[in-house]
């Protein structure tokens, strides 16, 4: 009885952590969309705002432009703050089509 509790318990301990762990995965199309300084030639689709960790800014950009229809971002402004221990960053970009 024991080591089925202590098997259960492993399973479970090992399947949080990797899910925790497990990585934002981003299609071919959404990793060929790239931040842009020039916006002459491009038009113009969206403003929008996030909210994310540091390290999931890149992904969270790339998905809301590529769900927006657009295939590049300009980044306006960004913020940080720290949410209950956790660090936020607060960012406004424009969406555009430029390919």
């Amino acid at each position: 009885m024991i080591r089925k509790s202590l098997l259960f318990l492993s399973v479970l301990v090992s399947s949080i952590v990797f899910i925790g762990c497990a990585g934002h995965t981003l299609t071919p199309e959404m990793q060929s969309i790239t931040s842009v300084s020039d916006t002459a030639n491009c038009k113009f689709v969206q403003s929008m705002y996030i909210e994310t960790q540091p390290q999931t800014l890149t992904y969270y950009l790339k998905l809301n432009t590529h769900d927006s229809g657009g295939d590049s971002y300009k980044i306006i402004s960004t913020n940080n703050q720290m949410i209950m221990g956790v660090n936020v960053m607060m960012t406004n970009f424009d969406i555009y089509k430029c390919k």
